[in-house]
C-alpha cells in the first residue's frame, strides 16, 4: 500500500506492553508472529469495535424512519381532513344525477323556444358539468395521494421493524462476543496485558486502519468508474464476432491501469485466481487483503458488481458487517454500457490470471 500520509506508527509501537513480572513482552510487527490465541482475541475485539460502529448505523436508521413515521402520519391526519370536503362534493355531484335532478337541465334544452334561450341552457348545462367534474377527479386525485400515503407509511413501519429486528440481532451478537472475549481474558492469565493490547490493536483500526482501507476503496472506485474509457483505448482488450464480445482483462494489466490512476496502488497487487480476485498490499506498517468475487446484476441496471467475501487488516478478519458497509458506500462494479450503449453483460468468469466477461448486442 501507499506510504501513509505522515503516519510513522508501526505496529511495533502499538504492540509494546508490560507483562505481569514487568518484562517487555515479545512484539510482533509481522502478523504471522502473533500467536494463535491471541490473534483470536485481536480479531474478536476489532469484531467488537465494528459491531458498535455498525450498531450506531442502524440506530440512526431507526431514528430516522421513525421521524419518516411521524411526518407521514401527520401529512396523513391533513389530508384525511381534506378529503372529506372533496369527498362530500363528490357525492353530492353523483347523488344529484343518481336522483335526476339534472334532468331539468336536459329538459330545458329540448324545450328552449329560441336559439339564445338554447344557448344559455347549455353554457348553464356545461358550467354544472364541469364544476361536477372538477368536483369529482378532485376527490380521486386526493384519494389517490391518501392512497399513497398509507402505503408510503406501511412501508416505513415494515422497514422500521427490520432495521429493530437487525438492531436487536447485533446487539445480541455484540453482547455473546464480549462475553467471549472476557472468558477468553479471565483465562488467559494476562488480561491486563492482553486488554491494553486490544484498546491499542481498536484505537488503530478506529483511527488509521479503517480510514487507510476506506481510502483505497474510493481509490478504486474512481478507477473502475473509468475503466470503461481505458478498455476503449486498449482495442485488444475486447474482441468482438458477429453480436457477441468478449472482454478479457488480466491481473497484469488491471495492476498497470489502476497503478497509473493512483500512485498508492504502486505496493498493491491485484490478482485473479479461479472465481475471486484478491487485492492485497503492504507497506511495512499496514497490510490489508481484500478477497471478494463478481456477479453479474440486472436490476437495476445491467452491471458486474463486485462483492467483498474476507477483508482483513494486519492479519487479523474483519467482520461481515464491515464489508457489507464498503460495499454499500464504494462502488467497484463494471457497467458495460457505459464502454458502449447498446451492449449488455451475460457472462462473467474470473480465470487464473484474468478475467472474462461476455457482452451480447442489443437488449
Amino acid at each position: 500500500m501507499r506510504r501513509l500520509i505522515g503516519i510513522g506508527l508501526p505496529l511495533l509501537l502499538l504492540l509494546a506492553a508490560l507483562t505481569r513480572t514487568g518484562a517487555l513482552v515479545p512484539v510482533y510487527a509481522d502478523p504471522a508472529e502473533i500467536p494463535e490465541q491471541t490473534r483470536e482475541l485481536l480479531e474478536k475485539s476489532l469484531s467488537v469495535t465494528e459491531l458498535e460502529r455498525e450498531i450506531e448505523r442502524i440506530g440512526s436508521l431507526r431514528t430516522e424512519a421513525e421521524r419518516d413515521i411521524i411526518h407521514s402520519e401527520t401529512e396523513l391526519a391533513r389530508q384525511e381532513i381534506e378529503i372529506a370536503a372533496h369527498r362530500e362534493k363528490a357525492g353530492r355531484a353523483l347523488r344529484s344525477y343518481y336522483m335526476g335532478q339534472k334532468d331539468i337541465l336536459l329538459s330545458g334544452i329540448l324545450n328552449a323556444g329560441s336559439l339564445s334561450e338554447l344557448l344559455r341552457t347549455w353554457e348553464l348545462m356545461e358550467l354544472v358539468f364541469r364544476s361536477d367534474r372538477e368536483a369529482l377527479l378532485a376527490y380521486q386525485e386526493e384519494y389517490d395521494r391518501l392512497r399513497q400515503s398509507y402505503e408510503a407509511l406501511a412501508k416505513s413501519k415494515t422497514e422500521l421493524s427490520e432495521v429493530e429486528n437487525a438492531l436487536i440481532a447485533q446487539r445480541d451478537r455484540i453482547t455473546a462476543l464480549r462475553q467471549e472475549v472476557d472468558e477468553a481474558l479471565a483465562g488467559s492469565g494476562q488480561e491486563a496485558y492482553l486488554r491494553q493490547l486490544m484498546n491499542e490493536m481498536q484505537a488503530y483500526w478506529r483511527n488509521v486502519g479503517l480510514y487507510e482501507v476506506r481510502e483505497h476503496f474510493r481509490a478504486l472506485s474512481k478507477a473502475m468508474g473509468r475503466l470503461p474509457d481505458w478498455i476503449q483505448q486498449n482495442p485488444g482488450i475486447m474482441k468482438t464476432s458477429g453480436l457477441k464480445a468478449t472482454i478479457t482483462v488480466t491481473d497484469e494489466q488491471l495492476n498497470e491501469f489502476i497503478r497509473s490512476e493512483d500512485g498508492r496502488f504502486e505496493q498493491f497487487e491485484i490478482s485473479f485466481v479461479p472465481g475471486k480476485m484478491v487485492l492485497e498490499g503492504d507497506n511495512g506498517s499496514l497490510s490489508v487483503r481484500i478477497e471478494g468475487h463478481y456477479t453479474l446484476e440486472n436490476e437495476p441496471q445491467n452491471a458486474i458488481l463486485f462483492h467483498v467475501d474476507k477483508l482483513v487488516f494486519n492479519g487479523l478478519e474483519l467482520p461481515d458487517t464491515t464489508r457489507a458497509d464498503l460495499e454499500r458506500e464504494f462502488d467497484l462494479g463494471f457497467y458495460p454500457q457505459r464502454l458502449i450503449k447498446y451492449v449488455t453483460a451475460d457472462t462473467v468468469d474470473i480465470q487464473e490470471g484474468e478475467l472474462v466477461v461476455g457482452l451480447k448486442i442489443g437488449k
